[in-house]
């Protein structure tokens, strides 16, 4: 009996030492599709398409340590000019803001539709800068 009791005893301990299995928590930044390689697809102004050859432009989105928030780090290749940086999205406002290693901060709009990252941002000579990326 006292073998029983013992047994019973060792499964309740194991039962209430186990933890919370945090496998299953959701990352944001997976879910909107936005961790990952991209390479240029297309360059434009407002609604007009640039004519320029598109070659060697890349952004690499990864997480950082807190699979729970909208933080992360970034590679930006154009042409084998590399700057790297973090970013943090806000989903509210859809924007991303890239800080680089200079700290210098950029704030730019996106959508992310079947596996189509666009970027953009207005600016007073221009209008509307747009680039497209589709994902690797």
């Amino acid at each position: 009996m006292k073998k029983l009791e013992f047994l019973v005893f060792f499964i309740a301990i194991l039962l209430i030492s186990c933890s919370d299995d945090d496998s299953n928590t959701s990352n944001p930044l997976t879910e909107i599709g936005l961790i990952g390689d991209w390479e240029i697809s297309g360059r434009g102004i407002n609604n007009i398409t640039s004519l320029e050859e598109l070659c060697c432009e890349t952004l690499s989105f990864s997480d950082d340590d807190n699979k729970e928030d909208f933080n992360g780090s970034y590679i930006f290749d154009q042409n084998g000019i590399i700057t790297n940086g973090i970013f943090t999205v806000s989903v509210e406002n859809s924007t991303i803001t890239y800080t680089t290693e200079n700290n210098n901060t950029n704030i730019i709009e996106f959508t992310i539709n079947n596996d189509v990252l666009e970027i953009w941002y207005f600016d007073d000579d221009n209008g509307r800068n747009w680039t497209t990326y589709n994902k690797q």
